[in-house]
């Protein structure tokens, strides 16, 4: 699989037509992986000619622990470590090992994890991400990055047709602005949150930007922040699904979420029947340098069983719920715990008379919930928002817990944005 059969299958191609394409392609896939990538890492040559059920089943601590015995470049953890932090420190994500880019992740979890990528991983991500985004190749396209932090998989990419220029999430927001407007970009890249803040500065008229993509990252993106950044710059807003494991998934052209099956293998750990929620445990059909197989994330999805009018037969995404550790559970009506849809939430908020620009549900054991409100009229907000829950609690037979409402949200633009937490007891 090379970067250029890459792109055009992305740009071009329309999907798999069916389950059985799907299958076929990733039984092929797995069989470059057995023979080529495998036996080459120390810690899964042993697995290398097992089936997949005897595989280990991988998380980021574990990642992090075994990753000099699981990278297939010789590269031993505290190395990998010494040169990362350096790079978050200095802010300087210059230095490599070898053609090795080495970064740190800490994502929703706050737990730590390193990862790698060499020049044809970088490549491969680059062709993934312009063969679907990318408005037009008769034109050079600027990229605007705004992310924690940098990585050779971006700026080394810049060529004579486009050009990445990387906006640091720890330095002051504000700063940005005035560089934004001078590069004019025509693809922009950032958190949900971000877009948010620019959408505002937009109508603010604090910028004068006119990007022909736009691509949400490492945040869910609700419906009312779509709707909020889409008519600020006149333009549609496409997801990447994208973490430290690799590119999970993206929106057709149809404007639906797909799973990436086409560079990764999926297998579902049902978390709730009746929903069909699952977290994902991922192989990374592409990966070499540091190989993700059987990996375990921490989010919790639900499918859309509804076929796409895109023709994709990639299974479809309904909605990313949020991550395992911060499901909400409520008491049903028969005493036993209910999974509570983050959607749930979602729509308390948006059907409240009041205009609510932003909150957080926090949730404490299965008797308080405590919301916080960004709102001009927060004791008419409040009122709505717990009528809302009440009638939806009703709904679905569950009872609703003590609610204990609060004013204001520090936005924090370097981290990840969570909406809905369950605090562990």
């Amino acid at each position: 699989m090379n970067p250029l059969s890459v792109f055009l299958r992305t740009r071009y191609g329309k999907g798999f037509a069916s389950r059985d394409a799907i299958e076929h392609h990733q039984n092929k896939a797995f069989q470059h992986l057995r023979r080529n990538i495998m036996p080459r890492s120390p810690f899964y040559a042993p697995y290398a000619n097992k089936p997949l059920s005897e595989w280990p089943l991988m998380n980021k601590a574990l990642m992090m622990e075994h990753f000099t015995v699981i990278n297939t470049a010789g590269i031993t953890k505290e190395e990998a470590l010494k040169i990362a932090l350096t790079s978050e420190q200095e802010r300087n994500f210059a230095p490599m090992i070898g053609n090795i880019a080495v970064g740190l992740s800490t994502g929703t979890s706050g737990q730590r994890g390193l990862f790698a990528s060499n020049k044809r991983e970088r490549a491969l991500w680059a062709a993934l991400m312009l063969g679907r985004f990318s408005p037009s190749f008769l034109q050079r396209q600027r990229v605007s990055l705004f992310l924690r932090a940098n990585n050779m998989l971006y700026e080394r990419l810049g060529n004579a047709l486009i050009s990445f220029e990387f906006y640091d999430l720890l330095q002051i927001f504000s700063e940005h602005l005035p560089r934004l407007t001078k590069q004019q970009p025509t693809v922009l890249i950032a958190p949900a949150q971000i877009l948010g803040l620019l959408a505002q500065a937009q109508q603010d008229r604090i910028i004068n930007i006119a990007p022909r993509c736009i691509i949400s990252v490492a945040e869910v993106l609700s419906p009312e922040d779509q709707t909020a950044i889409e008519a600020a710059f006149g333009t549609r807003v496409d997801q990447v699904y994208q973490c430290t494991e690799g590119v999970l998934g993206m929106t057709c052209r149809a404007g639906n979420m797909h799973l990436n099956e086409a560079y990764v293998h999926i297998e579902r750990d049902v978390i709730d029947e009746a929903s069909g929620a699952f977290a994902p445990i991922i192989t990374d059909l592409t990966r070499e340098t540091q190989p993700v197989l059987k990996y375990r994330l921490f989010d919790i999805l639900i499918l859309d069983p509804e076929p796409c009018p895109c023709g994709c037969a990639s299974l479809r995404l309904k909605r990313i719920e949020g991550r395992c550790d911060d499901i909400l559970y409520w008491h049903g009506d028969n005493g036993a715990p209910q999974m509570i849809p983050s959607d749930l939430i979602r729509q308390a908020m948006a059907t409240s008379r009041s205009s609510i620009r932003d909150y957080r549900a926090v949730q404490h054991g299965q008797d308080r919930l405590d919301i916080w409100l960004e709102t001009t009229d927060f004791k008419q907000a409040s009122q709505d928002v717990s009528r809302n829950l009440q009638k939806q609690a009703f709904a679905i037979k569950a009872r609703l817990p003590e609610l204990q409402f609060h004013t204001g949200i520090s936005l924090q633009p370097d981290q990840k944005r969570r909406r809905v937490i369950a605090e562990k007891q």
